[in-house]
């Protein structure tokens, strides 16, 4: 490697940070999913692991250690810095494995590869799971790498990164089942059956880890695309790799994907690419056709780090790094979320001092009332609309038991400010007596009443607020 691609390669990683920091800094809020794990990261402990399967499709080891960090502070930045420091460790993760496995100018191909990928720059500055998701599969798959070059050993740290995974993210038993697949297939080629029987039964406890995402997302609505839509595919796949706001993404998804498979499989990372990215993304695919909406590109998502490693070894990964940090710097310049403090401040200041707003549901609660002056710190177990269907069935078998006095279920069904109200659902004898009302991003975008009459509309970063009035007589 010559000086000058080094230069290169340092600057382009220095350009990443930059970046991230820029994006957190400029923008520190949050939207919808990541007012939830703000929500569940600052509830007591007792109640976040009580509202976790309550309320989603993700184990709680990443609220546990949010919760942690959020001890020292609550500021939206302050939480936002957690995603950061921790996707900045992938960086250097990334570095280290693949210059220890492959040498140090692989590594620094592929940390400079993370550093400016569209999507990797989103999930650093987004207050999920992601950053410690990778950080965990990228150590697993490196002591994995170890252990099939030396026949043995790390079986402590791969079990425990294991579990950490796949108790960490919904489908973190998908992906962690594909690095023992992978490995147990190569295991057994180069050191045998005892060898292989062993990483089987060090695997059993990370497989009944995940029964807990099994079990919550049988009854639990997922996110993917509805049907074969090439349309959707080719926006998904454009994310993945291209980032949000590619020019055309049902096209440049597809061109995309044959640029990073091509660059894959020509080089010395096929295998790599067959078992961590191909096979995983058709199943994905076919998971999403005939079972259950998985694939999307946060899904696609959790296979980058392979994505990254692999192209670090081989074809054009000067192409791969400046085809990224192109699309990561347009990702961060255009990306803009749709978050709530717009919406809050603007009903602090304009809504009457009893002023009524209805929101779709909990998730839209927190995060507009997050914004409001003079609202303390509540629980996620605190406030919920009343239950129904299956969950009511739960409800009646658990009444009167320490879940229920635990507060599984809400102490009330909505939130008081004062004299104003905010309601997470529609009660129809509270609108009936209502002559004005206010409304967070409505579906249609009317009012509740066929009779009612917008008065005020205003639409605060994407997020849609109505003030509605009974019509006179």
């Amino acid at each position: 490697m010559t000086q000058g691609l080094r230069a290169v390669l340092i600057l382009a990683i220095f350009a990443g940070v930059m970046l991230r920091f820029w994006n957190v800094t400029s923008d520190p809020s949050l939207w919808l999913d990541e007012v939830f794990s703000a929500q569940m990261a600052q509830s007591p402990l007792p109640d976040l692991l009580l509202a976790v399967p309550r309320f989603d499709t993700h184990p709680p080891l990443y609220y546990l250690q949010l919760h942690l960090w959020a001890l020292a502070g609550g500021s939206d930045l302050w939480l936002l810095l957690n995603s950061v420091l921790l996707d900045l460790c992938v960086i250097l993760s990334l570095w280290h494995v693949a210059g220890r496995l492959y040498g140090r100018e692989t590594g620094l191909w592929a940390a400079a590869l993370w550093a400016v990928l569209p999507l990797g720059l989103f999930f650093a500055e987004n207050l999920r799971m992601y950053a410690l998701f990778f950080l965990e599969i990228i150590w697993a798959w490196y002591l994995l790498e170890n252990r099939i070059r030396r026949g043995g050993g790390g079986r402590v740290a791969v079990l425990l990164l294991g579990l950490a995974a796949t108790l960490t993210h919904g489908l973190g038993f998908f992906v962690v089942f594909f690095l023992y697949f992978q490995a147990l297939v190569r295991l057994y080629r180069a050191h045998g059956r005892r060898a292989a029987l062993i990483l089987v039964l060090d695997y059993i406890p990370v497989a009944l880890a995940s029964l807990w995402s099994l079990g919550i997302g049988s009854f639990r609505q997922t996110e993917g695309i509805e049907s074969f839509d090439l349309a959707t595919l080719g926006i998904h796949l454009a994310i993945t790799f291209l980032g949000m706001h590619a020019p055309s993404p049902e096209l440049l998804g597809y061109l995309a994907l044959v640029l990073v498979l091509a660059a894959l499989l020509a080089g010395r990372s096929r295998p790599m690419a067959l078992w961590l990215v191909v096979l995983p993304f058709a199943v994905l695919l076919a998971l999403t056709l005939t079972v259950k909406t998985v694939f999307m590109y946060r899904t696609l998502g959790l296979f980058l780090p392979f994505v990254v490693l692999g192209l670090a070894r081989g074809r054009w990964p000067v192409l791969a790094l400046a085809l990224f940090a192109v699309a990561g710097l347009n990702s961060s310049l255009r990306f803009e979320k749709e978050g709530y403090r717009g919406a809050a401040e603007l009903w602090a200041e304009r809504a009457a001092p009893d002023a009524v707003m209805f929101t779709q549901g909990v998730p839209d609660l927190w995060g507009v009332s997050r914004y409001l002056p003079g609202v303390p710190r509540y629980s996620a177990l605190d406030i919920q609309p009343p239950v129904r269907d299956g969950m009511l069935r739960l409800k009646e078998r658990l009444t009167g038991t320490w879940f229920d006095r635990a507060g599984l279920f809400g102490q009330t069904d909505h939130l008081t400010i004062g004299s104003r109200e905010i309601w997470p659902w529609l009660p129809e004898e509270k609108l009936a007596g209502l002559q004005s009302y206010w409304l967070l991003s409505p579906p249609a975008g009317t009012c509740l009443r066929d009779t009612d009459r917008i008065v005020e509309s205003h639409a605060p970063l994407g997020k849609l607020l109505l003030l509605c009035e009974a019509q006179p007589g």
